[in-house]
């Protein structure tokens, strides 16, 4: 009899083992984004209340005195300098830098060139879309549009469709961006933005977040670059994270891209191999 239950202990155990370890990353990924963490009580809500009250008062008896207001300013031109453009640049030829029509029309210029009378473009719209896959049983897409205006600016829009096969179930896992860019950084060899937008989490979990990203892209030597982007939210105070690493291959306007994709998708992480094409108009 003891030897029986010992038998039916081991093998409930062994098929409840089993059945965790078949769950799959997408599903546990989701369950957790689906899962609020309990909120702060009444009272700590009313207390921070009235910090807050106490904290404008005090912030603006601060911008009344005027050794405040001397600090207020020169932080709000260091912030600027830094994050949009500083004094020493705008004497500098990146300050002028336009859109290119395309990156390596000619050897000497990415995606960005100094000021040309004719070759560059007032908007100019990159469409890339790359195949995503961790093994034979986790893959996916992620399709996007960048589209350039005002020389400095892009609204970024990308979906990621993820689907994994767990014995006889497909789970399935999509996501939504919408960034507005800034290019921070334009020189004819690299360029670096920051973005700022939403991100939302489809699939049974329809949940959005405030979005952020930061990328840049390297032109080595024609026709190849290194393409970077990170782009996170956070959705129920659980992260979402989309990382890209890309080697480009330029042939004219067209290029071929191919690299690491990397999702973390609340406890989930999940790296995959990518492959794919991408065009400028």
């Amino acid at each position: 009899m003891l030897k029986k239950l010992l038998l039916v202990t081991v093998f409930l155990f062994g098929a409840h083992c089993s059945t965790l370890a078949q769950e799959g990353k997408l599903k546990k990924g989701k369950e957790r984004l689906k899962t609020t963490k309990s909120t702060r009580n009444t009272g700590k809500r009313t207390t921070r209340t009235t910090g807050n009250g106490r904290n404008r008062s005090h912030f603006s008896d601060d911008i009344s005195n005027p050794f405040a207001r001397i600090i207020w300013s020169i932080a709000a031109h260091t912030f600027y300098g830094v994050a949009i453009e500083s004094v020493f640049e705008k004497n500098g030829r990146m300050h002028d830098a336009e859109i290119s029509n395309y990156s390596y029309k000619t050897p000497n210029y990415g995606n960005f060139i100094y000021t040309d009378s004719t070759n560059y473009n007032i908007t100019r719209l990159d469409i890339t879309n790359t195949f995503v896959r961790e093994n034979k049983n986790l893959y996916g897409n992620n399709f996007g549009v960048n589209f350039r205006f005002l020389k400095r600016f892009a609204l970024d829009l990308e979906y990621l469709y993820l689907t994994e096969k767990v014995q006889n179930h497909h789970e399935s896992f999509s996501l939504y961006s919408a960034l507005l860019k800034y290019h921070r950084v334009r020189t004819q060899r690299f360029d670096a933005w920051f973005g700022l937008g939403i991100m939302h989490v489809g699939s049974d979990v329809d949940k959005s977040g405030f979005g952020m990203g930061v990328g840049a892209e390297l032109f080595v030597v024609k026709p190849i670059s290194i393409d970077f982007c990170h782009k996170w939210t956070n959705i129920n105070q659980e992260e979402v994270h989309k990382t890209k690493l890309l080697l480009k291959y330029h042939i004219k306007n067209y290029q071929i891209l191919s690299g690491y994709e990397h999702f973390k998708i609340g406890v989930s992480k999940i790296a995959t191999f990518s492959v794919g094409v991408g065009a400028s108009f």
